[in-house]
């Protein structure tokens, strides 16, 4: 099979397009997947970089990439919610069998994450929901506290969310409107706009034109959630007056924009500073991070009937994931970037 294969760590052309062999099932609880498609997420480029701490522990992950959306085609003995040929899609840890990012990679069903694939949906829109939508989903439901069903119906919250034209943001908009009935402003520039409407959002903020303090300065205390899919300790100090005294902030990338410092240091003192905050600071303070995929199949529905769906800036084949990389890293996507890994095959 054909992978992209990091072999240290460093710029997206690192990563190379090289032949290697096809993983082989060594526990019972184990699938073989052909990749149909797999999502790239900004975590994956700080894996490529070697941001993360664990990196100087473990070294370079040889195949990176978490999403993925394709096809079973060998299974354990311990496998029966799976078929061959069941059409299935979630995501992975690479630190464990390898990524995505390769014609086929393994899965173990213990993990969690890998659910079947609405026949509604192509594989290159399952492929991009893993990281990005489970971490939305999370954010709102699990950690936000936002109800789904009838409950929702019950009391509207309002919600404010920042970068929402990227993946996780994207996401979030529609989790936050079409499942939760929030009432829903979006921040984005201007040429999204029409796009994040078509999602759901109720009111746009166009920052390359105006400030949303400013803005929402007449607000005050009115807002349930906020919502940071960009990153910088700035948000948190600027949505204070607008948030409830019992409202949350959510960032799903940290104080640092784009979540780009990551070294043990930067760590703890992150600890510290959410630490510090949740104890003596005037608004709660939530860091979310990727999230285990073990409520996945709950989000499978919606996305079945297209309440989620997956926006997708552009698709490469594989064998030119350098130029993925280096569009993820420019921060300017809208939606999800896509590989296709087996478009000859």
């Amino acid at each position: 099979m054909y992978a992209l294969q990091l072999n240290e760590f460093g710029p997206a052309s690192n990563l190379k397009y090289v032949e290697v062999k096809v993983p082989t099932i060594n526990s019972p609880y184990q699938m073989i997947i052909k990749v149909m498609a797999a999502g790239v997420n900004p975590v994956d480029y700080k894996f490529r970089k070697g941001l993360y701490p664990i990196s100087n522990i473990i070294g370079v992950i040889k195949i990176i990439g978490s999403d993925f959306s394709g096809i079973v085609v060998a299974k354990g003995s311990k496998v029966t919610e799976f078929n061959i040929g069941d059409q299935v899609f979630g995501k992975k840890n690479p630190y464990f069998g390898g990524g995505t990012y390769a014609q086929y990679t393994i899965v173990n069903i213990n993990d969690g994450g890998i659910v079947k694939k609405p026949a509604t949906i192509t594989h290159q829109e399952a492929a991009g929901f893993g990281v990005a939508g489970i971490t939305a989903w999370t954010g709102l439901i699990t950690v936000g506290g936002l109800k789904i069903g009838e409950e929702a119906k019950e009391v509207q919250k309002k919600i404010l969310v920042i970068g929402a034209s990227g993946g996780c943001g994207t996401y979030t908009v529609q989790i936050a409107k079409n499942i939760n009935n929030a009432q829903v402003t979006a921040i984005c520039s201007g040429k999204n706009a029409e796009l994040i409407k078509k999602l759901g959002a109720d009111r746009i903020i166009d920052y390359t034109k105006e400030d949303f303090v400013e803005v929402l300065k007449e607000e005050k205390e009115s807002f349930d959630l906020v919502i940071d899919c960009v990153g910088g300790d700035e948000f948190y100090t600027k949505s204070i007056p607008i948030l409830k005294k019992k409202g949350n902030f959510l960032t799903f990338v940290g104080p640092d924009a784009y979540g780009e410092s990551a070294s043990t240091i930067d760590v703890i003192r992150l600890l510290a500073m959410i630490a510090n905050r949740n104890l003596f600071g005037e608004r709660s303070y939530r860091f979310v991070l990727a999230a285990s995929g073990k409520d996945l199949p709950k989000m499978v529905p919606y996305l079945e009937k297209r309440q989620i769906v997956t926006v997708i800036d552009r698709e490469f084949d594989l064998k030119d994931g350098q130029q993925a990389h280096e569009m993820i890293e420019s921060h300017r996507t809208v939606g999800k970037i896509i590989l296709n890994c087996n478009n000859n095959n």
